[in-house]
């Protein structure tokens, strides 16, 4: 099975929560984490390593190696995240709530779809051990 690289832009609560989660998956490896500054980025892997770092959002998502970005900057960020994402060819993750409006969300999904990858929102309480789970 091959392994999925992960990139987690934003390195806030939520973003450690799943990079937990992230590390009980045997297909999975946090790869590589995203911010608005290099310091935020390494200070996040120092508690959970990645193999690389990057001050910026636009060169995370320059990076051939990484497979999906899991976003989760603040909620009127999403949109633009996601678009940056999408239109470099990765597929995305993002944290509730997608967008703000559905109008803003039916960009999104033309964008995918006419990039042919992949974008999800939701909230994964299985990714998130931290969490108390609906079940």
């Amino acid at each position: 099975m091959a392994t999925i690289k992960w990139a987690i832009m934003g390195t806030g609560t939520i973003a450690k929560s799943f990079a937990q989660g992230l590390g009980q998956l045997a297909d999975a490896e946090l790869y590589a984490v995203g911010s608005r500054s290099l310091q935020h980025a390494e200070q996040f892997g120092e508690r959970f390593p990645a193999q690389k770092y990057y001050g910026s959002y636009g060169a995370l998502v320059r990076d051939p190696d990484v497979d999906v970005v899991y976003i989760a900057t603040p909620n009127s960020t999403h949109k633009d995240n996601i678009l940056l994402c999408l239109n470099h060819g990765k597929s995305v993750l993002c944290e509730k709530p997608f967008t703000l409006n559905r109008h803003k969300t039916a960009e999104v999904i033309r964008v995918a779809r006419e990039k042919k990858t992949f974008s999800d929102g939701r909230h994964v309480d299985a990714l998130l051990p931290s969490l108390p789970t609906s079940s």
